[in-house]
């Protein structure tokens, strides 16, 4: 995806998380299920095989991302641009918590700022740090 598109994704979640409160309370009934995950850690696979078997959030098909979204894998940044894509469509459906690996010392420590960098080149440096303001 575009670096520009990147950041209007950014930009547009950011606010709405802003909107949001820090904590969250969910409950389910036996006609209504969550489905809970953690630790992706950049592996798109996980995620979308995750979809696959679960199908894809929405109204009927809730979820909760329970951080550690990023690092490690070689696809962070694919990850946040889907989840944050689902959270702009279905913010009431779909909540992510943040994880120890949403966090700047540990982006520069196991590979997401890399990612960044490689992927969207010097000029969006500042990518990262955005990215720790998010949670």
């Amino acid at each position: 995806l575009h670096a520009r598109y990147v950041l209007q994704l950014l930009s547009e979640t950011k606010r709405v998380l802003k909107e949001m409160p820090n904590i969250t309370h969910l409950s389910t009934s036996y006609s209504k299920e969550i489905t809970v995950c953690g630790d992706l850690h950049g592996n798109l696979d996980d995620l979308l095989l995750i979809f696959y078997k679960n199908g894809l959030p929405s109204e009927q098909n809730r979820y909760v991302f329970n951080g550690d979204f990023v690092d490690r894998g070689k696809n962070s940044m694919e990850i946040l641009i889907i989840l944050f894509a689902f959270l702009l469509i279905y913010p009431n459906d779909l909540h992510l918590n943040r994880g120890n690996h949403e966090d700047y010392v540990m982006n520069l420590r196991y590979g997401f700022t890399k990612e960044v960098l490689k992927k969207y080149k010097v000029r969006f440096l500042l990518l990262p740090l955005f990215f720790v303001g998010f949670f």
